[in-house]
């Protein structure tokens, strides 16, 4: 009996294995980080969280479900139809989180073996059919040929029976090779905010002031105005907390949906008054000039547009997946600009909308208020 459910190689030759995970029977809470999903173990000790994406392709008309939503018109349609643009989101997020060095769940994005196995090579042929998707002099032949235009993480996967059987029992046609998911690093001795601030028992008042005492708020403040996220609220940070039930970190979850609507952050409540929470929970104690928040502005601002191409590009992994079930006519050849397009559409966001510390400085003061002290 295999120890392992999940291995994931370095390269496509496998010879060097990173890390390898184990399926438990835990499930997590409906509380806390990504409720319902299932928990693995690495061989490091620590935990991973499996969320599971469904709703990729639309199996009847072989295209990748539409991407373009409305997402405060039906949000809860339209989430549903939205997985791709939700998997490369929380993917990137996690990319730049760790480039500026912030509190951010690590994420791999998973499939099936036999998507991973499948060869992805010059000699793959590149099926156009009727329709051109490619209008420039010298575009690509061969399905290597058109996702080099980038570098992309070349890892490769293995998998136990085990495993396929939890993705297909999670897809639609109940076939391990149609969902994708996401691997994500599970936050330990952690609470949702609105379980600490209520968890501390002389007050409100107090937890605020020991969540104000931490650095991290104040780091994840700018990149969080940055991605523009509509659904920044309450259960979106994570506490951290010690043997005596004192906060020690703040971390940023769930970024699947920045960028797509604008900056509406929370309805008004008594303790936001609309304001985003973790704005709400610093505000008192903080300006705009205070320096844990410009050591953020600063690292973004340093960000080169290289480094955003980078971060902003799916993995070899999810080229396959195309070329895959483009092979096995579950897509339509052209539907891998659906790919293309959003890994441009997330690399142009980032880009032009990079904060200058004016700009950024403005919206903060908007948030928090003036500094104290202003003249």
């Amino acid at each position: 009996m295999i120890d392992w459910d999940l291995r994931i190689f370095d390269s496509s030759t496998k010879s060097n294995i990173v890390n390898q995970f184990q399926l438990t029977e835990q499930v997590m809470e409906i509380a806390g980080q990504h409720g319902h999903a299932t928990i693995l173990k690495d061989m490091y000790g620590g935990e991973w969280l499996l969320k599971i994406f469904s709703n990729i392709i639309d199996f009847e008309l072989k295209e990748i479900q539409d991407l373009e939503v409305d997402i405060e018109e039906s949000p809860k349609v339209n989430q549903e139809r939205m997985h791709l643009w939700r998997i490369l989101n929380e993917l990137t997020a996690s990319r730049l989180a760790q480039q500026l060095r912030l509190n951010v769940p690590k994420v791999i994005i998973i499939t099936s073996q036999v998507i991973s196995d499948f060869n992805l090579s010059p000699q793959t042929s590149l099926p156009l059919e009727d329709v051109v998707i490619f209008d420039d002099e010298g575009a690509p032949e061969t399905a290597d040929e058109y996702y080099q235009y980038s570098e992309r993480d070349p890892y490769s996967l293995e998998t136990s029976s085990r495993f396929e059987q939890i993705l297909s029992e999670k897809s639609n046609d109940k076939v391990s090779s149609s969902p994708l998911a996401l691997l994500i690093e599970k936050i330990p001795e952690s609470v949702n905010l609105d379980q600490y601030i209520d968890s501390v028992a002389t007050g409100i008042d107090v937890a605020f002031e020991e969540i104000q005492r931490l650095n991290d708020g104040y780091y994840l403040l700018p990149f969080d105005i940055w991605l523009n996220d509509p659904d920044r609220n309450v259960g979106n940070y994570l506490v951290r907390i010690n043997d005596q039930k004192k906060a020690t970190q703040i971390w940023g979850i769930d970024y699947e949906m920045w960028a797509l609507g604008s900056d509406i952050w929370m309805e008004e409540d008594e303790i936001t008054k609309g304001r985003s929470y973790l704005t709400a929970i610093i505000h008192n104690n903080t300006d705009i000039f205070d320096p844990r928040i410009n050591k953020t502005i600063f690292r973004i601002r340093k960000l080169s547009d290289e480094e955003i191409h980078w971060m902003a590009r799916a993995p070899q992994l999810l080229c396959k997946y195309f070329e895959y079930h483009i092979f096995k006519k579950n897509l339509l050849p052209d539907e891998r600009i659906h790919l293309k397009q959003v890994e441009i559409n997330l690399e142009d966001f980032l880009i032009e909308s990079r904060p200058r510390s004016d700009k950024l400085s403005n919206i903060l003061i908007k948030q928090i208020g003036l500094p104290r002290d202003f003249s």
